[in-house]
């Protein structure tokens, strides 16, 4: 499966306006045979983008950092980057029409770009970045859904990461039986997006 996505709103910790976009690529791979509802997954992904600085916890933000804020320096938005790699397994099952999975798994990421080069210049105390340098994540996720007959599969995705905090996403997305997909989504620290892809079967 080959996605493309991207996304806006992004908020976090004193972090504000953050847009970005990026690409993805997963395989999923069924040991039991086509008919089983276990699978694997390996995906890959990478997304870059901008966010300013903001001071959205009032009262907690240093009269330094206030003012830095009023400089055209605090007013810049800057680039970060970042790449994930994941691996998890789950089971999907079919009942009648609907549709019920689960998974769970780790993701690893790594990043940077201006926005964490800053942070390291202000103090990493005062805005916060998940994504910053490398670690790994705790990764799950449910799903339900429906087949449409030969209009294809619609499925209602909640997944939760933990690092640091607990952060949950929400999908909605659309599966035509020529392999073409698409949806929205909205996620805590990312914002709202669209995703479009294509899944190829062999």
């Amino acid at each position: 499966s080959v996605d493309g996505f991207g996304g806006a709103k992004m908020t976090g910790r004193n972090v504000k306006d953050g847009f970005s976009a990026g690409a993805s690529v997963a395989l999923n791979y069924r040991p039991l045979g086509i008919t089983s509802p276990l699978y694997v997954q390996a995906a890959f992904g990478g997304k870059g983008g901008n966010a300013s600085f903001d001071c959205s916890e009032a009262g907690k933000c240093n009269d330094g950092y206030n003012a830095w804020l009023e400089t055209s320096e605090g007013r810049k938005k800057y680039s970060f980057w970042n790449l994930q790699e994941r691996m998890s397994v789950g089971a999907e099952f079919d009942i009648g029409p609907v549709i019920l999975g689960v998974g769970a798994g780790v993701q690893l990421f790594e990043g940077g770009g201006d926005f964490d080069d800053v942070r390291d210049y202000l103090g990493k105390s005062f805005a916060e970045n998940d994504d910053e340098g490398y670690g790994v994540k705790i990764y799950s996720l449910a799903r339900i859904g429906a087949r449409l007959g030969a209009y294809g599969v619609v499925a209602f995705d909640a997944d939760v990461m933990w690092l640091k905090t607990l952060n949950v996403g929400l999908m909605l997305n659309y599966f035509h039986p020529s392999g073409f997909h698409g949806g929205i989504f909205a996620a805590e620290k990312v914002g709202y997006g669209v995703n479009f892809g294509k899944t190829f079967s062999f």
